[in-house]
């Protein structure tokens, strides 16, 4: 009896050994699994914060955009542990998804066409060519579906998937994806996705809001590496404009010329960098002298481009006429062809001979002003005209005439480009002809000078110092 309480004791003893060896190995192989899924999240969480790191040297640097793309689509493939990547960007037009990075073993995330996929059987680089080549509309197929509804999706299989349309390839059978939109605050910018077989990775909780993460923070990346390019293309631009603009200044008169008999100034304000309108004095070979003043419709680099054509043109033109009317046809017919429709210049170009006689043509311009020293009144010297570059020759030379006027000691003419007149201020009020009699009277007696600056200043006090919309120009021509 004895003995076989000793055996059943010992038998339980032995059980319960084996049990508690049995949960100790269990413990240990649970131990085990978390000490490996812990170490495998420190992993993943070391490759994110050098692909990060990675990210920002790149950004700093300014790389070129496709080196960024590659190193966005790599570093994805690394941190995630996938073997295939994809970057679709959307266009300028935001249309068309265009691929930026398709990495070489990324499973085609598009239907793939039937004559691209009998190819591919043969030629992989094929199916790769057409993959690198091939833009989405933005709302076409998986990638166009994910960018609309801007969210990350796990696909398990991806063949399986009907956005495909039932056009997906054998390539696509067996495959697990992660997909993401990048957007940077309401901006969206496209997709990222990664690939891999569904055999050999299987992507986890942890692994899909690590993949999130790394959607937004190579978003904001893209955001960033965007704005720099914007700024750094805005100030080439400003460079190039203010080269533009510094060789135009040198275009302009830089001193008024000696004129027997007469006393001149002239002066131009861009309302941007670049101006539309110009001025010129012009020596002529019978020892007088020309006197052109110009606006070209619009403005900007084309307005500015078009003044020096007009301004060369005329020079040389003058040396072929003493015609004020017959140079301007001439500059007219010269134009022409090369002025689109929607653009004309108005101009008057005065001719004061070495006798100190006075003709003028008048091309659809601001009607000159003579100011009588003799009455203190101001006159509008009336003439036909239309502008250069609305009509090939005939009408133009049919309504463009020369006209003759005479000055007296003391009296003052003036030209202006409808930038002083048409000075709109805060309310919409205009500065109006009104505004320009008075101070044509009232600066006159103090020379051509006194006018331009009275003028300007006048005007600047009307808009409140605001740069207006429109270019000024103001030529004044004085009888001593």
């Amino acid at each position: 009896m004895n003995t076989l309480l000793i055996v059943i004791i010992a038998l339980l003893l032995l059980a319960v050994i084996i049990l508690l060896l049995r949960t100790n190995k269990a413990k240990n192989v649970a131990i085990t699994r978390l000490l490996n899924e812990e170490q495998a999240i420190i992993e993943e969480e070391r490759r994110m914060f050098s692909f990060l790191h990675d990210l920002g040297e790149a950004t700093a640097r300014e790389d070129s955009h496709m080196s960024m793309y590659r190193l966005i689509v790599e570093g994805a493939m690394k941190v995630m542990e996938s073997t295939g990547g994809v970057l679709y960007l959307l266009d300028s037009h935001e249309r068309f998804l265009v691929p930026r990075y398709h990495s070489e073993h990324c499973v085609p995330l598009v239907d793939i066409p039937e004559r691209i996929a009998n190819m591919a059987r043969t030629n992989h680089s094929s199916l790769l060519s057409f993959l690198r080549l091939h833009s989405l509309a933005a709302t076409e197929g998986l990638p166009g579906s994910v960018f609309q509804n801007q969210r990350v999706e796990i696909i398990e299989d991806l063949r399986k998937d009907d956005r495909l349309n039932g056009h997906g390839t054998n390539r696509q059978s067996n495959t697990t994806v992660m997909i993401g939109p990048l957007s940077f605050g309401p901006k969206k910018l496209g997709i990222l996705a990664v690939t891999a077989p569904k055999d050999q990775r299987t992507y986890s909780p942890n692994d899909f809001e690590v993949f999130k993460s790394l959607v937004e923070q190579c978003a904001f990346a893209l955001a960033n590496a965007m704005a720099h390019q914007a700024a750094s293309e805005k100030k080439q631009i400003e460079a190039e404009l203010k080269s533009a603009s510094d060789i135009q200044r040198i275009l302009l008169p830089d001193k008024a010329p000696q004129i027997p008999g007469y006393v001149i100034a002239g002066k131009n304000i861009p309302a941007r960098v670049l101006s539309g309108d110009y001025f010129d004095f012009i020596p002529l070979p019978d020892g007088g002298l020309g006197a052109v003043i110009a606006d070209v419709s619009g403005k900007g680099t084309a307005a500015a481009i078009i003044t020096a054509m007009c301004r060369s043109v005329l020079r040389f033109s003058t040396q072929v006429s003493a015609s004020p009317a017959a140079t301007l046809a001439v500059v007219n017919r010269q134009l022409y062809p090369d002025i689109h429709e929607d653009m004309f210049v108005t101009m008057i170009y005065l001719v004061i001979q070495p006798d100190g006689s006075l003709t003028l043509a008048r091309a659809g311009h601001t009607m000159p002003l003579v100011w009588r020293k003799k009455t203190g009144k101001v006159e509008t010297l009336h003439s036909g005209g239309l502008a250069v570059g609305i009509d090939k020759g005939s009408v133009f030379e049919r309504v463009t005439k020369d006209i003759s006027f005479q000055m007296e000691t003391g009296d003052c003419l003036l030209l202006f480009t409808d930038g002083v007149n048409e000075a709109l201020d805060s309310k919409g009020l205009e500065f109006g002809e009104e505004r320009i009699h008075a101070t044509l009277s009232s600066m006159s007696p103090h020379g051509p000078q006194a006018v331009v600056d009275g003028l300007i200043n006048d005007v600047d006090r009307f808009l409140n110092g605001k740069r207006g919309h429109d270019d000024i120009t103001l030529v004044v021509l004085q009888k001593t």
